[in-house]
């Protein structure tokens, strides 16, 4: 069946087979109580099995470990999608690939190392391999997951930061550091654009048209430069951290505000740390320091000012926090293998 963009609507709204399953399990279980135990009896285990379906009565509760090569059967396979199905039981699990789930409409709730989130229409959540999770729809709410192979997620989504941006930094951190359990959130509300993008993802993967990889591939690297363009403010994150009150993002955006002249200090008292303990909580959860994260920012805004305005470099020294263009000279000369003049010199040229 060829899915239509017009019909898309209609069409994901329909209840497949499994999803009848499950609604009619939730529904004796919880209307019929008294003789669930003789309706599980009844059920067909071959149907059960070819269908790999989950029943908590017959099989129990149960963590889950899904393997690449388990959801990725053709090895070219590196994307895929599929409608989580309503009303499929609760059962906490984790994987070695990543997913990113689409709240499409209605809500869901997100359960994370026994914690609940509620996720409403718009929301985006990333999570990392080994976090382990459930995904909870109990009415006609529709969440769309998107897999992908852990080298296909790092080729599309790192390959946005070609430069020191202080975000690549913490998202590098979440992502690639051996923490476990951490994931993003983006709301993304009411985007038409980033709704419409999910359908076209889902729409090209059932098609299986000529170069659909590739579309794929293309597709999900929009969409997180949509994400990142449009909702960087919209973004919660949640960290595997011993300080569950540090908001990180807060505190880099904090930076990036203000990186002419905070100091460790300044910040600290700012967010009511000591010293040493928020140089320690900004180590531990961005994998650099506060010095390297600040000299980052400056670089990237005299990079900016070099490139897009006439100002001396004398000036721009002054702007970013660096009163001696000496010292700035240097860690330009450092960072980038040339000069601030020469740097200016062959962006204008190209």
């Amino acid at each position: 069946m060829k899915i239509s963009k017009s019909g898309f609507k209609e069409y994901i709204r329909i209840y497949n087979e499994d999803e009848m399953f499950y609604k009619q399990l939730y529904e004796e279980e919880r209307l019929r109580p008294e003789g669930f135990q003789d309706y599980v009896a009844g059920l067909d285990r071959n149907y059960i099995q070819n269908h790999a379906l989950y029943v908590p009565a017959i099989h129990g509760k149960w963590l889950n470990y899904l393997k690449e090569y388990e959801l990725f059967s053709v090895p070219a396979d590196h994307i895929v999608i599929q409608k989580h199905n309503r009303y499929s039981p609760e059962y906490i699990h984790e994987h070695e690939f990543y997913e990113i789930f689409y709240v499409y409409e209605g809500t869901c709730e997100n359960t994370i190392q026994s914690e609940k989130y509620a996720c409403k229409k718009g929301d985006v959540c990333i999570l990392p391999p080994k976090t382990q999770h459930n995904i909870a729809v109990f009415d006609d709410s529709i969440v769309i997951n998107i897999m992908l192979k852990a080298s296909t997620f790092h080729e599309a989504f790192f390959e946005i930061f070609t430069g020191n941006h202080v975000l690549s930094q913490f998202f590098s951190h979440i992502f690639y550091d051996k923490t476990e359990n951490n994931y993003l959130l983006f709301h993304t509300g009411d985007d038409h654009i980033i709704h419409s993008l999910v359908e076209d993802l889902y729409i090209e993967y059932y098609g299986h048209e000529k170069y659909a990889e590739t579309i794929l591939k293309n597709y999900m690297m929009t969409f997180f430069c949509l994400l990142l363009r449009n909702h960087e403010n919209h973004l919660e994150s949640f960290l595997n951290t011993s300080h569950k009150n540090l908001d990180m993002l807060g505190v880099l955006n904090y930076l990036q505000k203000h990186y002419a002249g905070v100091t460790l200090k300044s910040a600290a008292e700012h967010f009511n740390f000591s010293v040493p303990h928020f140089s320690k909580l900004i180590k531990e959860n961005t994998g650099h320091n506060f010095i390297e994260i600040l000299k980052n920012i400056r670089l990237e805004k005299a990079c900016y000012a070099l490139v897009h305005t006439d100002l001396s470099i004398m000036t721009i020294c002054e702007i970013i926090g660096y009163p001696n263009p000496e010292h700035f000279s240097r860690l330009f000369k450092k960072e980038f293998g040339m000069s601030p003049g020469a740097y200016r010199k062959s962006k204008i040229q190209s």
